[in-house]
């Protein structure tokens, strides 16, 4: 099991449920889910906020180079991000109790915890989730990850993206944003500013080179696996989410919703169900 300065700054992890009942002025209550979000490629751990109920604690991963850590350098590889979030996750408060609750009784604890990640985050997900069981003895009850292609299998080509990660194409910028309008989920607010893309766009190269330099998968998790994608997602097809199989040593499920590459805040309420349903599942492979 990992060690870890006591008392060192936790930036990379997010809670929003707290956040979400400093506004509210809700009390807290006991959840039904606990889950750790990985966010996709520019964005940051408030991407996850759709998913806040009373009875979900929701905790975003939040990336270098954004929000509270706006003036750090960018992460120099997925399994960097994975590695600071998943020593963040260890020394939750929240953790630390289930970890006891399972070294000394061997039963999962009562709060089901579900890692989850899209398009990039996936693959963030996928190696946090394998740190947080073999390196630092945590539980993950469901290993869900959505819009992203395996490292290692045949990813759908794209011109706009490759050419808007190439620095020597003067038409970088606007590739970029000619691919991130395909997408969806940026507001055209946001595209349309010059000012507010020189703000995003640094953060969004770097993840997605990071992303795209990932090439490996992790050590697999005993964790049921949820593969999630949007129905007309164009950036990834079902042998490409099919390829995440070999990460999971548990039962494996898909779902599909209706939608494109970010499909998942118009169908809250369906996917909580989903999480929850396939936590701990012993459904089909």
């Amino acid at each position: 099991m990992s060690t870890r300065p006591t008392g060192s700054p936790v930036r990379c992890l997010v809670d929003l449920s707290a956040q979400d009942r400093l506004r509210s002025g809700a009390p807290a209550r006991t959840p039904r889910l606990r889950v750790l979000c990985c966010p996709p490629s520019g964005a940051a751990a408030g991407y996850w906020r759709f998913l806040v109920r009373e009875d979900v604690h929701v905790l975003g991963v939040q990336y270098p180079g954004r929000e509270n850590r706006f003036r750090e350098p960018a992460a120099a590889s997925v399994a960097a991000l994975a590695a600071e979030a998943a020593e963040a996750v260890a020394g939750a408060p929240w953790a630390t109790a289930a970890r006891s609750t399972t070294a000394s009784t061997g039963a999962a604890p009562d709060v089901p915890l579900v890692v989850l990640g899209h398009s990039m985050g996936a693959s963030v997900a996928a190696e946090l989730a394998s740190r947080l069981e073999h390196r630092e003895g945590i539980r993950v009850a469901l290993l869900a990850l959505s819009a992203k292609t395996a490292p290692g299998a045949v990813d759908v080509e794209d011109e706009d993206l490759r050419a808007g990660l190439d620095p020597q194409d003067p038409d970088a910028d606007a590739a970029l944003v000619r691919w991130l309008r395909r997408l969806g989920g940026t507001p055209e607010a946001v595209l349309s500013d010059p000012e507010l893309l020189a703000l995003q766009l640094p953060a969004l190269r770097a993840d997605l080179r990071v992303s795209m330099a990932h090439d490996r998968l992790p050590d697999p998790v005993s964790a049921p696996l949820l593969l999630l994608r949007g129905a007309e997602d164009g950036t990834v097809d079902a042998a490409g989410m099919d390829a995440w199989f070999p990460v999971s040593t548990g039962a494996v499920q898909r779902r599909e919703y209706p939608g494109g590459h970010h499909p998942l805040a118009g169908h809250r309420d369906r996917l909580l169900a989903d999480l929850e349903a396939c936590a701990g599942s012993g459904g089909p492979r």
